[in-house]
């Protein structure tokens, strides 16, 4: 197709999720914990000091301050940081791939405290381990540490999915797609806020299906708004040409359903926060920690969209 039907392709699917993503103010100091997220990957290696690397290109802090809007600083500042430092592990995966026994260097960290690798990625982890032990939140380490190593997994399976000779069958793809995204993570470090329940504890009754289903949201808006950066690049599967195999649809009439997927999911799992905030008894910490799963999906397509902004042809809203 040419390229500006693609990018009007990405224009609707942007302004779809918008409408079912309403924006939400950012934590006052996300601009704060920004900068001295920047100043942070200088000093760890992870960045160099010239102005234009991915730190300042993404602007990984954004979305967290959307979600987060309402966390202690503290809380803020090392979801910031995390943020940051995958965006850089995504850089390098960009350009070696993903190898296993290099992410799983980097899980014993999150683990064990400790690692036998030595580059500026496992300095930085290392550094973010001993502040979340230092502030109390070490219950969410092991939390983290898998859903870390899922995100590692999933995205170097993507990469054998896609030397496939034929793509993978929907819901192939989909199991190991929401995996490949970071809201377990985010979600699990959301929880050193103290207003989601005991410091880094684990996760309410309830709360895990509404996560995985916040994951599946924000995979398909990844792959919708990003489409076209992934097929240029070549580094990453999507869910377009997986519905093309899975029910011979064109490239528009996949972007349809993709819109028709997320629509309908987001409807679900609106309707699920509603059910688990209406239970008996429920705690205002599990309300906070089932309206997470809506606020990130909401700042991440918002993370995505200013992706796209960047190389599209026609202008988004």
């Amino acid at each position: 197709m040419p390229r500006g039907d693609i990018d009007m392709l990405i224009a609707e699917a942007v302004a779809h999720a918008d409408l079912r993503c309403p924006r939400l103010p950012a934590h006052p100091d996300g601009e704060t914990v920004a900068i001295e997220a920047r100043v942070w990957a200088q000093r760890t290696g992870l960045s160099a000091a010239a102005e234009g690397g991915v730190v300042d290109r993404r602007r990984p802090v954004g979305p967290v301050a959307e979600a987060m809007r309402d966390a202690p600083i503290g809380a803020l500042r090392i979801a910031g940081l995390y943020a940051t430092w995958l965006e850089v592990l995504n850089e390098r995966a960009l350009v070696v791939g993903w190898d296993l026994g290099y992410a799983a260097s980097l899980v014993t960290i999150l683990r064990e405290g400790y690692t036998t690798g030595a580059d500026a990625l496992h300095f930085a982890l290392t550094d973010l381990y001993e502040r979340i032990t230092a502030g109390g939140g070490a219950a969410v380490l092991p939390d983290l540490a898998d859903a870390l190593e899922r995100y590692c997994a999933a995205a170097r399976r993507d990469r054998d999915l896609m030397s496939a000779e034929l793509p993978p069958s929907l819901p192939e793809f989909l199991d190991n797609r929401v995996d490949r995204t970071p809201v377990p993570m985010f979600t699990a470090l959301h929880r050193l806020d103290p207003a989601l329940g005991a410091l880094g504890g684990p996760p309410a009754e309830g709360i895990a299906p509404l996560t995985e289903l916040a994951g599946l949201l924000t995979a398909v808006d990844e792959d919708l708004t990003g489409y076209r950066q992934a097929v240029e690049a070549g580094t990453r599967l999507t869910l377009i040409p997986v519905l093309m195999r899975e029910y011979g649809h064109s490239v528009p009439t996949a972007f349809q359903s993709g819109m028709v997927l997320f629509g309908a999911w987001k409807t679900q799992l609106d309707h699920g926060v509603r059910a688990v905030s209406a239970l008996p008894d429920v705690s205002s910490a599990t309300r906070r920690q089932a309206q997470a799963a809506v606020d990130w999906v909401g700042a991440l397509h918002r993370y995505h969209a200013a992706q796209a902004r960047t190389t599209l042809a026609v202008p988004l809203g």
